[in-house]
């Protein structure tokens, strides 16, 4: 996919987003946020947003055009009273003049808008180093944010970032782990301890079964889960 492509997709794809729900295990399992993932599609064609934003790291300025565009439409299709986490990559909020346009964008949704900071580039040092200082950028302007996919394979761990998160998503892989060796319940109970010592609150992701949601509401003292168990509250628009 060439750089012209891009400039096709920015024109002329269609934007769907799925809003998958964050359900408060503590409140009667009751939705308490919703999570836009994008959706993009070409001639009918629905195309990977993993692959589209993988490479569009090569091309800042239309992956902040992209995003910019993007974001304005998970924003305006959402009409619920809930919290709403949008999927940020550092790599668009760099430059002085991205800063300032997402700073005015995300200040008129404040209280309702939570900042996901996603580990979609590479994991070199200077990528590391962009993440840092995206995540200060939002501890220092007051909007919270979380952590995604913690403990992914191949992610990145940072206690630099982990501790200017207002929110930690316990990636799928956790779950997975625990269904091969039961050792690891006792490291996520662990995890989960230090979080809510630290003040911040836990997602645990990768719910996909009833047997995992009852896994998580006997073993474990988490604050929110999400996955496909609860698809039946997702939204596409």
């Amino acid at each position: 996919m060439n750089k012209e492509e891009f400039k096709s997709i920015i024109k002329r794809a269609d934007y769907k987003t799925k809003y998958e729900p964050i359900i408060d295990v503590n409140n009667n399992n009751e939705v308490f946020a919703y999570e836009a993932l994008s959706k993009f599609a070409i001639d009918e064609r629905i195309i990977s947003t993993e692959e589209i934003f993988r490479k569009l790291h090569y091309h800042n300025n239309l992956f902040f055009e992209l995003e910019k565009r993007n974001k304005i439409h998970q924003v305006n299709k959402f009409d619920k009273n809930k919290k709403l986490f949008l999927n940020f990559d550092a790599d668009i909020v760099k430059t002085e003049e991205q800063k300032a346009y997402w700073e005015s964008f995300l200040k008129q949704y404040k209280s309702n808008i939570v900042v996901e900071i996603t580990e979609n580039g590479s994991d070199d040092e200077v990528s590391s180093s962009i993440m840092r200082s995206f995540a200060n950028w939002l501890k220092d302007k007051g909007i919270n944010s979380a952590l995604d996919d913690f403990a992914q394979d191949g992610s990145m761990f940072s206690f630099f970032i982990m501790n200017r998160c207002n929110y930690i998503k316990i990636d799928k892989s956790f779950l997975k782990q625990i269904k091969s060796n039961k050792n690891y319940i006792s490291y996520l109970c662990g995890l989960l301890e230090t979080i809510r010592k630290n003040g911040q609150k836990s997602i645990i992701e990768g719910v996909e079964t009833k047997e995992d949601f009852d896994l998580i509401k006997n073993e474990f003292r988490c604050d929110y889960v999400q996955g496909y168990y609860f698809s039946n509250l997702t939204l596409l628009r």
